[in-house]
């Protein structure tokens, strides 16, 4: 298994908070495009005297903002729970150095350099230090997807 296979799983991890927030930012975009398509139509409804087709438009438009508005608010809580799981792994993987090291990289996007630049240390460094910290994501993954497989013990009393 190569280095970049290794530790897949803690890449996507991590990068899954940045991934729905950029998923989060194009709805809102969506958003937006609407809301301007139903006041220019809403602006236009008013000067037609033939209104039964920019009412229809008008009704399409809060049908498609009704439906992203709903897909905003579960996006939102989806990438806030992601944050919150990201956050109670990085919590468990204790150096506060490698914890740096992932945050700066995934939560902020700092380059390698970037990183070895604020942390004072060399770029190759920095590399060892996201290693080690992907290791340890991986172990805390794969902890956590063992204790949700493990069955329950029930004690009779």
């Amino acid at each position: 298994m190569t280095g970049m296979q290794k530790y897949e799983r803690a890449r996507r991890f991590l990068r899954e908070p940045q991934e729905a927030a950029r998923e989060l930012a194009i709805r809102m975009e969506q958003l937006r495009r609407w809301k301007e398509t139903a006041e220019r139509t809403t602006a236009e409804l008013g000067r037609e005297r033939v209104q039964s087709q920019a009412a229809s438009r008008v009704e399409s438009c809060a049908v498609e903002i009704a439906s992203l508005e709903e897909e905003i608010r579960a996006a939102r809580e989806w990438s806030h729970a992601l944050y919150e799981r990201q956050e109670k792994v990085l919590r468990r993987v204790g150096e506060a150095r490698l914890v740096e090291v992932l945050r700066l990289y995934y939560q902020c996007s700092f380059t390698w350099s970037e990183t070895a630049c604020h942390m004072g240390y060399s770029e190759r460094q920095i590399q060892r230090l996201h290693t080690e910290a992907l290791a340890r994501v991986e172990e805390i993954l794969l902890e956590e997807e063992k204790q949700a497989a493990a069955p329950a013990v029930q004690f009779a009393g």
